[in-house]
């Protein structure tokens, strides 16, 4: 009750600070708590964040500022479902264990289906691989390691550059940041964006009907929004490295 007690003050602080758009049909769960508020995106994306974090006992903080993207400071990550590893699963299978979505053949070709162009960091240049998930509506450039972009946790990823429309009816972002991670505001081409850094954190996202993927383990990343669009650039490379590659978005 306490619980449900600080989400419900929570939310009617935000409620005041956020536009409102017509009432989107969202997970039950959390349209009980919320139905009367009619909630703009920034109390939806706070809500589902709560919910899910406060259903594992986890929830203490959550940041909010970024169109389609939810920053859950929590107590302790819940277990990490098991997945299949890279060298068990095979390098034509990295879209499938990372639930990429569909591999599309060019960047001109997930444009028409995601109807919009995803950008690209001109300092990592085409990606190797383009993916779309039409449920959530993400489109993720996948680049593998090379000289000047290490490989992350996983050996076959070098850079994963993904990409959604943030607005009411799409998807967006979720990120769950235990102990040992850190969470720094950054300025993005002079837009609000965050560098989470140090342990590896949860990551997840919320489909458009309101429900949302089991969550993965992942290192550094910078998320911001660049336009209609939230993106996040999750690799191995150094907070410098990432914001000049983001500043560089075409």
């Amino acid at each position: 009750m306490a619980d449900e007690a600080r989400v419900e003050r929570l939310l009617a602080e935000m409620a005041a600070e956020v536009e409102w758009p017509p009432t989107p049909d969202i997970a039950s769960s959390v349209g009980r708590r919320i139905r009367r508020r009619r909630p703009g995106l920034t109390v939806l994306l706070l809500a589902a964040a709560l919910a899910g974090a406060l259903a594992l006992g986890t929830a203490i903080t959550v940041y909010v500022g970024l169109r389609g993207v939810t920053i859950s400071r929590v107590q302790s990550l819940p277990p990490t479902p098991a997945s299949p590893s890279a060298s068990s699963a095979g390098a034509a299978a990295v879209g499938t264990r990372l639930k990429l979505g569909s591999l599309y053949p060019s960047r001109a070709a997930v444009q028409q289906a995601a109807g919009f162009r995803p950008l690209v960091p001109t300092s990592l240049g085409e990606p190797d691989q383009v993916y779309y998930r039409a449920d959530a509506g993400v489109v993720t450039l996948l680049y593998r390691p090379r000289p000047g972009l290490p490989a992350t946790s996983d050996p076959e990823v070098g850079a994963l550059v993904m990409e959604l429309r943030a607005s009411v009816d799409q998807g967006s972002f979720g990120k769950m940041v235990g102990a040992g991670a850190t969470i720094e505001p950054v300025s993005v081409q002079g837009g609000r964006g965050y560098w989470i850094s140090g342990a590896p954190h949860g990551f997840l996202i919320y489909q458009r009907t309101g429900t949302y993927d089991e969550f993965r383990l992942t290192g550094d990343v910078l998320v911001w929004t660049e336009g209609e669009l939230a993106i996040r650039i999750e690799s191995a490379l150094s907070r410098d490295q990432a914001l000049a590659a983001a500043s560089g978005v075409r």
